[in-house]
């Protein structure tokens, strides 16, 4: 197979997107056309059972013509883990390297990891290149328009900005060893991204969804392409209240997360953050109860089942309030009023007490 590209074009920027097998095959080649003339680049990893394919980034960035050194973060980052101090450590190591403006940045691993060194590539002198190699799916979808936000201090989520690397890499070799975890949230992701842009794409990964299930490659790449185009052209909507869309589902994956217990995966809890908030959007918004039902059908067939919670209806509508306060005045929700239409809602206090106790229910009784 062929590695497809996409090119994300926005106002001030462009984002060159590779996907494919024979990524590795191609990377000296591929990663010299991320800067003017390869000079030095600084190798961001991790030694967390990536060892073997940091020294081919390694060899290949030799080849491209780069000088390299490796920086491995003694920060947890790639369990969740991405702070403002963890960044204060990438800073040193590029000023260690001597990395200019017209320098690379590479970054090999999860996606905190490429987060992080996205953010301080865009820093860095003015801002210096940076070309990103997610080793999960979740990475894969996200990190060519979001990046994973940088704790500061004790405040989570609490630094970021819109992402701007050069490049993002999705060797999809990588799929067959993936952890399931990371293709699980991908595919979730990819679900939310699509229920942004129009019946037509929805309609597609909902045709796709047992071959991205099976791993096959390229209705992988092809609803990976498609995820990557609408999420860029939310961000890119005329409309304010469309280029939250991204955000659907995730204050009630957040507001979950403090009232479940805390080993649930973060698959779960975005599914279970989708499917709650399209429920919330039949009242709230008009959405008309079959696409619920029909996103219920494809985050099963993508292997993300319904969850089995122990959850308080009150404790979960308060958490949504709470969780929505740190980022906003006003309580609106995006949610769909139709496949390719998310827009922010208001809900009343009685629609999300009464849904929040239907759910709750609904949880006890499965």
């Amino acid at each position: 197979m062929t590695i497809k590209r996409q090119i994300l074009n926005f106002n001030q920027h462009t984002v060159d997107v590779r996907m494919g097998s024979e990524i590795m095959d191609e990377l000296p080649r591929l990663i010299a056309s991320a800067v003017g003339k390869p000079r030095r680049a600084l190798l961001v990893t991790s030694d967390a059972g990536v060892a073997e394919r940091t020294e081919e980034v390694r060899r290949a960035l030799i080849d491209a013509g780069f000088a390299v050194q490796t920086y491995a973060p003694v920060t947890s980052v790639d369990v969740g883990i991405a702070s403002v101090d963890a960044a204060q450590g990438l800073f040193g190591a590029l000023e260690e390297a001597n990395i200019t403006n017209d320098d690379l940045v590479f970054a090999l691993g999860s996606y905190e990891l490429c987060s992080l060194a996205a953010f301080c590539a865009r820093l860095w002198r003015g801002g210096c290149a940076s070309a990103l190699m997610p080793m999960g799916l979740d990475g894969m979808v996200l990190l060519a328009t979001e990046m994973h936000p940088l704790a500061a201090g004790f405040v989570p989520d609490a630094v970021s900005f819109k992402a701007d690397p050069t490049m993002v890499l999705c060797d999809l070799s990588l799929l067959p060893v993936m952890e399931r975890e990371h293709l699980l949230v991908g595919y979730a992701l990819m679900a939310g991204a699509a229920m942004a842009e129009g019946k037509k794409t929805w309609t597609n990964l909902c045709e796709q969804a047992a071959a991205l299930a099976s791993g096959d490659e390229l209705a992988v790449k092809e609803a990976l392409s498609a995820a990557q185009v609408a999420r860029r052209n939310v961000l890119k909507s005329p409309n304010p209240s469309a280029r939250h869309a991204l955000e659907y589902g995730r204050t009630a994956a957040r507001a979950l997360a403090s009232c479940v217990e805390s080993d649930t995966p973060a698959s779960v809890l975005l599914a279970e953050g989708m499917r709650f908030e399209a429920r919330l959007a039949v009242d709230a918004a008009g959405l008309d109860p079959e696409l619920v039902f029909d996103q219920d059908d494809l985050l099963f067939d993508l292997g993300i089942e319904e969850a089995s919670l122990t959850l308080d209806a009150e404790a979960l509508a308060n958490a949504m309030r709470e969780v929505h306060a740190r980022y906003s005045n006003r309580f609106l929700l995006p949610l769909p009023k139709s496949a390719g239409m998310i827009r922010l809602t208001s809900v009343s206090d009685e629609i999300l007490e009464r849904h929040a106790a239907a759910y709750a229910a609904s949880l006890c009784s499965e």
